[in-house]
């Protein structure tokens, strides 16, 4: 039965191809031909309509370029002409710069020696206010009008001849008491008297015989007679205190101060001069540093020390 269907589809086929006239041939090549026609058509406006689009878009970017680039230029120009004005600066900086580095070289030069100037100035006013007071001596402890109702030359003539039993009256030039800020102490200490003698050999002799007595009195007072010094090389000489105070009485040991503010020092018939106070205090305290402060005893009456 398969065999016999078969056959009758195969006849079947070939009747429907019998059927087909050549007017339907033409037909359907008809349509072929429409329908190529309305493909290439389509074909040609879908193109159209893409080289449109592109035209356009190619047309806005290039537009967009053209103004972003006139954007980058003026840009461009605005930095290359204010690159152009801070080279200018830079270099008119430059040139100011080295003007100024040479001005300072000769400025530090001038300044050198300027400070080397004001320092020998100062070390020789200092020197010249030291030998104007050579021959001033400063007494502390006398009470505060003592010196009333009487020349005050007299008085301290009369005060040193007591006090350091002198064989005669030293001649005194001048003297004042110190100035001083006003104090609310209820009883503030009698101001020191600055006394000028007339001869620089009674200024030795009544040093050395202040120094040669432990206690100074008069009227019962008890004063102190010291050198007169300026403040900045009282200051350097107080700095030495330390080391005198070691130093005092002890065996072998001969010390005194030399002008400005030096220390001499002789220790076993070695002589040694110190114009540093601290390393003056680092030889004191190595070889005599076991006493205390309270065991040192108060130099009041000669504030340059030992013997020599």
């Amino acid at each position: 039965m398969t065999g016999k269907s078969g056959k009758k589809k195969e006849g079947a086929a070939a009747a429907e191809e019998a059927n087909v006239t050549p007017a339907s041939h033409a037909t359907i090549l008809e349509a072929i031909n429409s329908l190529r026609t309305d493909l290439q058509s389509t074909k040609t406006e879908i193109c159209q309509t893409i080289d449109t689009r592109i035209a356009e878009m190619a047309s806005t970017i290039r537009g967009e370029l053209s103004v972003f680039q006139t954007e980058i230029q003026a840009d461009i120009l605005t930095l290359q002409t204010s690159s152009a004005q801070q080279g200018s600066t830079i270099a008119e900086l430059e040139q100011s710069a080295t003007h100024s580095s040479d001005a300072i070289v000769k400025l530090q030069s001038e300044l050198k020696r300027l400070c080397a100037e004001v320092d020998r100035l100062t070390d020789k006013c200092a020197d010249l206010e030291g030998r104007s007071r050579r021959q001033n001596i400063r007494i502390v402890g006398l009470t505060e009008g003592a010196e009333r109702g009487t020349d005050i030359g007299t008085f301290v003539s009369g005060v040193l001849k007591d006090a350091l039993s002198l064989e005669d009256h030293p001649l005194v030039d001048r003297a004042h008491r110190v100035l001083r800020k006003r104090t609310s102490a209820p009883d503030p200490p009698p101001r020191a008297l600055i006394a000028r003698l007339h001869y620089y050999r009674d200024v030795t002799r009544v040093l050395k015989r202040a120094a040669e007595t432990r206690e100074l009195s008069f009227n019962g007072q008890s004063i102190r007679i010291f050198p007169d010094f300026t403040p900045d090389v009282a200051k350097r000489r107080a700095a030495f205190n330390r080391a005198k105070e070691l130093l005092r009485d002890q065996p072998g040991v001969r010390y005194g101060m030399l002008y400005p503010a030096k220390l001499r020092v002789t220790f076993n018939g070695t002589e040694t001069v110190y114009t540093d106070a601290t390393k003056a205090c680092e030889f004191a305290e190595l070889h005599f540093g076991n006493k205390t402060t309270e065991d040192l005893p108060v130099d009041h009456d000669n504030p340059d020390g030992g013997a020599d």
